[in-house]
């Protein structure tokens, strides 16, 4: 199988990492696409990366800044922030082919979602993710294995990832459909030692990790807490549960169906120890926040349904306000 990763963050520097190291076994190719200075630093450094039992592995993993040398893949995963997706797009032309698969890793609600549902999205692509339908446009659905991630991982220092916990992923496709492809990607995972699943509901999953995403990584940015602090603070944890109480609201008005209960999954992020969120991660680099697809799309999708989510949109506003005085300052 021929494979692409778009993008040389955290997640794209742990694929790159522990897919690449199965070429051996699997007779695949595995190539991280990215940007010009960090293909660059990547060639002459090689990539580190920390295990979650702090062993220490350093990679030489296939790496470019051109992706028109590649042609097309099999699949294509794409490792960025939900605000960056749009910059991929000519970056992304040359990898496809007539049967190439897009496997997007982003966080929040993707700009794929409204992909052959039923009223009230019916294939509107949604304005907080995708606000002129270039992304719908230029990429099609149909291509598209949805996925999501419960992997902790964090940059690390240049060229050094830090893998802090969890291996599990989740996979289907995206209209619902059996997709042998599924199938071929989960065990390409399997077999780099990660845990994946097949659903015939990727929705669902992808609403069980934004449940937690929706309320305490917002909460890191206006705390500065980690999120095992978050969960275990009385009145922080009060408020990220009321923030998602009012998105399992908006979830089961679309249909989604919640197996998990909301302290479940609490507890679940706080499993996770003394780790500082993606989105705090960016906020302390000065990175512009993934905001609008990890709330402003859920406050979005409350609209349509007719759903009051008073605590959402005060937090965000809150988020946002802190961001904008922050580029202010800058």
């Amino acid at each position: 199988m021929k494979v692409a990763i778009i993008g040389a963050g955290a997640v794209g520097g742990l694929l790159a990492a522990r897919l690449g190291a199965t070429e051996a076994t699997t007779g695949g190719e595995v190539t991280l696409v990215a940007r010009p200075n960090a293909a660059t630093a990547i060639r002459r450094s090689g990539l580190t990366m920390v295990t979650p039992l702090n062993r220490v592995a350093r990679l030489s993993p296939r790496v470019t800044d051109d992706s028109l040398s590649l042609g097309p893949q099999d699949a294509v995963f794409l490792c960025v922030k939900a605000h960056a997706l749009r910059g991929t797009i000519d970056t992304l032309a040359p990898l496809l082919g007539p049967d190439t698969v897009l496997v997007p890793m982003v966080n929040g609600i993707p700009w794929w979602y409204p992909h052959h549902q039923p009223e009230p999205l019916a294939d509107r692509p949604l304005a907080s993710v995708d606000p002129d339908g270039l992304l719908w446009r230029s990429i099609d659905p149909d291509r598209v294995v949805g996925a999501t991630s419960f992997v902790a991982v964090e940059g690390d220092g240049p060229c050094r990832i830090r893998h802090v916990s969890d291996q599990r992923f989740v996979f289907g496709d995206a209209a619902g459909r059996e997709n042998p492809a599924v199938d071929r990607i989960v065990a390409l995972f399997g077999q780099a030692g990660f845990q994946p699943a097949k659903t015939a509901d990727i929705r669902q999953a992808i609403w069980v990790k934004l449940w937690g995403n929706l309320a305490f990584n917002p909460l890191s940015v206006l705390t500065g807490a980690t999120l095992g602090r978050l969960c275990n603070d009385p009145g922080t944890r009060e408020t990220g549960r009321a923030m998602m109480q009012e998105a399992k609201t908006v979830a089961e008005r679309l249909g989604v169906v919640f197996t998990t209960s909301v302290d479940e999954r609490i507890a679940m992020a706080a499993g996770v120890g003394d780790f500082k969120t993606s989105m705090l991660q960016d906020y302390e680099a000065g990175r512009r926040l993934e905001l609008e697809a990890i709330l402003g799309s859920v406050i979005e999708l409350a609209e349509r349904v007719g759903v009051e989510v008073p605590m959402l949109r005060a937090v965000q506003a809150l988020v946002d306000l802190k961001a904008r005085e922050r580029r202010e300052a800058a």
